[in-house]
């Protein structure tokens, strides 16, 4: 276990962070080290997979926890695969089309580790990974103990689960490499783009389905490496109908999906292009031209100056439709 002190903690928002103590982990043998090292200096945590999902302060009077476990492994009595923390998500959802294993597809391109998966459980286009996670392995770095949790175990939402806020860091994952038998093609924007570019829907391969997934994704949202940002800087709000402020603007000029039936989720990037006039400007974050939804900096940004515009973002949203946002990057305290 090598201990490294000041040094930089990798972001795609690429602000200038440091942090006190960075440790790299690539043997589960390590953690009783790693257990009696946490204990003895007594600060915040972060265990930090590929910082595409993170707003970091400038200097993190703390220990980063980087695992490094890279196997990929295929379970024929269970039928599941197992998969190392540090594995690229993308890579991965790869390997998965090159083994003709569905349900991945419509996740192609998320930015990211495999470890840091189902701590927001991540999903697009209609899918979520909760639906593809058997187990998740982990350290419990306080109690000095390893867990191996179900699926229920997760408590699994929209862009939430159990795992966010406990001291665990992830180190394998089994994914269920027999839950879907076909294509997930329903969801609007794929439609559009099947109907937009003739498409036969019977000529719809795994691969080609990951290869519209991509396609999609490069359209509305930007290189991390090109244009630093985390992807969706919030969460689309759910919310009573009837609390909507509507006086400015109509339900109609909002996009909705009913939730249930007191409730509807509403679309946070065309609430943010209806009041968009009305935010502040800041000299080095900016909203994406785009998708609303993503904020990008021009490298130049600190967390204070990218939450300052957030937090603009949901004073003016708050105001204008009585709706609160949430953000969905972890920040870095």
């Amino acid at each position: 276990m090598n201990i490294l002190s000041n040094h930089n903690i990798s972001n795609s928002l690429k602000i200038n962070s440091k942090c006190k103590f960075f440790i790299e982990i690539n043997e589960v043998t390590q953690f009783e080290n790693l257990y009696k090292f946490v204990n003895e200096q007594k600060l915040p945590v972060l265990v930090l997979g590929e910082g595409t999902n993170i707003v970091p302060k400038d200097y993190f009077e703390g220990i980063v926890i980087k695992p490094i476990f890279n196997k990929v492994q295929y379970n024929t009595n269970d039928s599941t695969v197992s998969v190392g923390s540090s594995v690229n998500w993308h890579s991965f959802v790869k390997e998965m089309i090159k083994n003709k294993i569905y349900g991945f597809e419509n996740l192609s391109l998320i930015p990211g580790s495999v470890g840091a998966s189902p701590i927001q459980n991540i999903g697009a286009y209609g899918q979520e990974v909760s639906n593809l996670i058997a187990r998740v392995d982990c350290f419990d770095y306080v109690n000095n103990k390893f867990l191996s949790l179900s699926n229920s175990d997760c408590n699994f939402s929209y862009r939430k689960s159990s795992l966010k806020d406990k001291p665990y860091i992830i180190f394998n994952i089994d994914f269920i490499t027999n839950g879907f038998k076909s294509l997930n093609l329903e969801y609007e924007s794929i439609q559009n783009y099947i109907k937009d570019n003739n498409i036969n829907l019977s000529s719809i391969s795994l691969n080609r389905a990951s290869e519209i997934i991509v396609d999609i994704r490069n359209s509305i949202l930007p290189d991390p490496i090109q244009v630093p940002n985390v992807g969706s800087f919030f969460k689309n709000p759910t919310i009573n109908k009837n609390e909507i402020n509507t006086s400015k603007f109509n339900l109609e000029d909002l996009i909705i999906w009913h939730h249930d039936s007191d409730t509807v989720k509403v679309g946070a990037a065309r609430l943010i292009q209806l009041v968009k006039n009305d935010l502040e400007n800041f000299n080095n974050v900016s909203i994406y031209s785009n998708h609303a939804l993503v904020l990008v900096s021009n490298g130049k940004a600190t967390q204070r100056e990218i939450l300052s515009f957030a937090n603009n973002i949901k004073d003016v949203i708050n105001e204008t439709f009585n709706i609160s946002l949430d953000i969905e990057p972890t920040v870095i305290n």
